[in-house]
């Protein structure tokens, strides 16, 4: 994704009611920080430049990944795994995917995230791939590594995903063989089960993601106990789970409002500032 093609974000959009995809907002201080984010992905040199920097750093490591046989990035990864083939766990949205042009659409209409305009875009096929995910994916399957896309979206959008992801040269796309989505009839709602199940298989050496719960899990924990999760694999970062960007929506931005998404935009932007600490 080169740069003089991101530059698209218009400021007169700043004027309208602002939403992002997981939590709504109105006009004013929530409004501001949901188009600064987007354009931040959309426009900034440091966006691209942190992305490439993550998908490098893990083909620094690939061949030390693939010789260890004791090697795992999964904490599901238990009993013995070193015969098993190695494979690579990826989130979707906003981790090899960038969907920032349907925030920007948000943005630009004054309208908020609903399941229909969200299903709507995916059909549409039209994320873009995020820096060095093509690249680092296709060099990796080169080697023999499976990509398996362990994605949120719910299973009834895996073929319109299967099809985007194709048409930009990701590895592994010919079927869904590797595509682990959200499916009730499966019990997979939280992506623990899902790597569990990649890992009866699969020793995964790399995983990728935007969010705290792409590497581990823990049912809405606290700001401590999410810091906490952190610094216990503090020596996993950057070299066996890699971070990508994502200042538009996540569990981070839940956590700070205790994950209570009855509460209204007002009293979530107050709880964003209250959060903040002005003496660090």
């Amino acid at each position: 994704m080169s740069l003089p093609g991101r530059f698209t974000l218009a400021l007169v959009v700043s004027v309208a009611p602002l939403a992002c995809k997981h939590a709504s907002a109105e006009a004013g201080g929530a409004g501001r920080d949901t188009l600064s984010a987007v354009a931040w992905v959309q426009t900034s040199a440091e966006y691209e430049a942190a992305a490439m920097q993550a998908y490098a750093a893990a083909g620094r490591v690939l061949e030390a990944a693939l010789a260890d046989p004791s090697w795992t990035a999964a904490v599901e990864q238990t009993g013995e795994f070193s015969a098993l083939p190695p494979a690579i766990i990826v989130d979707i949205d906003e981790t090899v995917l960038d969907n920032s042009a349907y925030q920007a659409r948000l943005l630009e209409s004054g309208g908020r995230f609903s399941p229909d305009t969200w299903n709507a875009w995916i059909e549409e096929r039209k994320g873009a791939a995020i820096p060095g995910a093509v690249a680092l994916l296709g060099a990796a399957a080169a080697k023999g590594v499976r990509v398996f896309y362990v994605s949120n979206r719910d299973v009834s959008q895996a073929e319109a995903t299967r099809d985007n992801l194709a048409r930009l040269q990701f590895p592994d796309t010919d079927d869904l063989d590797t595509f682990y989505f959200r499916d009730a009839a499966r019990g997979w709602k939280d992506k623990s089960p899902r790597r569990a199940e990649v890992a009866k298989t699969h020793r995964v050496i790399f995983m990728f993601g935007d969010n705290l719960f792409d590497f581990v899990e823990k049912e809405r924990p606290t700001l401590a106990e999410r810091a906490a999760m952190v610094e216990e694999h503090a020596s996993w970062w950057g070299t066996r789970w890699f971070v990508i960007p994502n200042p538009m929506y996540g569990s981070w931005d839940e956590a700070l409002f205790g994950y209570d998404h009855k509460k209204t935009p007002a009293e979530q932007e107050e709880a964003r500032l209250q959060a903040l600490d002005p003496a660090q």
